[in-house]
């Protein structure tokens, strides 16, 4: 790979280029101490997916947990990890919430990349609703249309955001995966303001509705190989769970989720940058990523794809393997369609003979924030709804 970097005065310019590791001879060095922050509804299954098996092949560690959401949906701590063996971690790819100051403290920023991934908020909401049941949470019935159409006609009230364990995620949900206070969910001010403390933490954020170019992005930011890139949709829904999307739907859920509005917003236009700054060879990129992808897809899969179920009631979309593949190749492809419950419990039994104990720190003594303040304080972000 070749690696392009340049000065502007006597500081490097902010781009992708800038984060790679140089060696005296000008070639990037592969990074391998990734924080990756899995949001919900998002394709992170299929990005954690990528994690799991470079590190896997690598033999390189995770954060893990006893739960695939590591602490969720509080904030991260030491003491929602299982055991390790104290030395630095590689990756923390789980659903978790983030919380900079302890995650900091495993993923040093200074040797780490720390990474996420958002969607349009009208699709992700939808998925969101729809995946966890907020109809039957909320009394509304299980009609994947009708029920999210009773939710939006009014939304709910702050004391109602917290009547299960999901329904943290029943507004700006993926502001609340990043770790904002629901209190601040009208506070225009506090929102733009924890936006730009995102923008400093995260070195890159994808973008889901731009896959192909959010895996180039990071192929080039990691400084891995395109092969490790390599990968088919994960927790594809059945088309049933879908609710029916009129315009007015669609403006509601961008009206209730404003806090999400306004991330997305700015995280794509940052997103499209950081592809400008990369130059044309991106797009050179790009196309021999999207070839070398699919050649392997279909040399891996049928083309057709079975239910799997993936936790009590929840079944998804899984692709069938082609049943003539060599035994090398069939291993790469059968990890590719490893559903994450699975890999996790792999990685648990292969890092349990490691383990030596917890990592004693005081940032294990964090306490929560004061969440008992109703974000009624604030109106700038109001809810108005359209009449449905």
């Amino acid at each position: 790979m070749k690696c392009v970097y340049f000065f502007n005065r006597h500081k490097l310019t902010e781009s992708i280029r800038d984060i790679l590791r140089l060696t005296s001879a000008g070639k990037c060095v592969p990074t391998r101490q990734v924080l990756f922050l899995k949001t919900h509804k998002t394709g992170s299954s299929t990005v954690a997916n990528i994690f799991f098996r470079y590190g896997d092949t690598n033999d390189l560690s995770f954060v893990l947990g006893d739960d695939p959401m590591v602490g969720w949906p509080h904030r991260f701590r030491l003491t929602h990890t299982l055991p390790h063996n104290g030395f630095p971690p590689n990756f923390l790819c789980s659903h978790t919430r983030y919380n900079e100051k302890t995650m900091h403290h495993l993923f040093p920023k200074d040797t780490s990349i720390y990474i996420t991934i958002l969607r349009d908020p009208v699709d992700q909401f939808e998925s969101v609703f729809n995946y966890v049941g907020f109809g039957e949470v909320y009394g509304l019935g299980k009609d994947p249309t009708e029920s999210i159409k009773s939710f939006l006609r009014e939304g709910i009230k702050f004391k109602n955001i917290t009547r299960s364990r999901s329904s943290v995620l029943a507004r700006n949900p993926m502001m609340f995966d990043f770790g904002l206070d629901y209190q601040f969910y009208q506070n225009l001010t506090a929102v733009k303001k924890y936006i730009s403390f995102l923008e400093g933490e995260f070195n890159l954020v994808m973008i889901m509705e731009y896959f192909d170019e959010s895996m180039v992005l990071m192929k080039r930011l990691l400084c891995w190989e395109f092969e490790d890139f390599f990968h088919i949709k994960s927790n594809a829904r059945v088309d049933k769970e879908r609710a029916e999307m009129s315009d007015n739907l669609k403006e509601n859920i961008r009206r209730w989720n404003k806090a999400d509005m306004l991330l997305y917003e700015h995280f794509n236009r940052t997103f499209w940058h950081q592809i400008n700054v990369e130059g044309e060879g991106f797009y050179d990129d790009l196309r021999t990523f999207q070839r070398l992808n699919e050649e392997m897809n279909q040399r891996c899969f049928t083309g057709t794809f079975t239910r799997q179920l993936v936790y009590a009631d929840k079944y998804v979309l899984s692709p069938a393997l082609n049943p003539n593949l060599p035994a090398e190749l069939l291993e790469k492809c059968e990890k590719m369609t490893r559903n994450e419950n699975a890999y996790l419990a792999y990685l648990r039994n292969k890092q349990s003979s490691r383990s030596a104990g917890y990592i004693n720190t005081l940032l294990d003594q964090e306490r929560e924030p004061d969440n008992t303040i109703s974000w009624d304080v604030a109106k700038d972000l109001v809810y108005d709804p359209l009449p449905l």
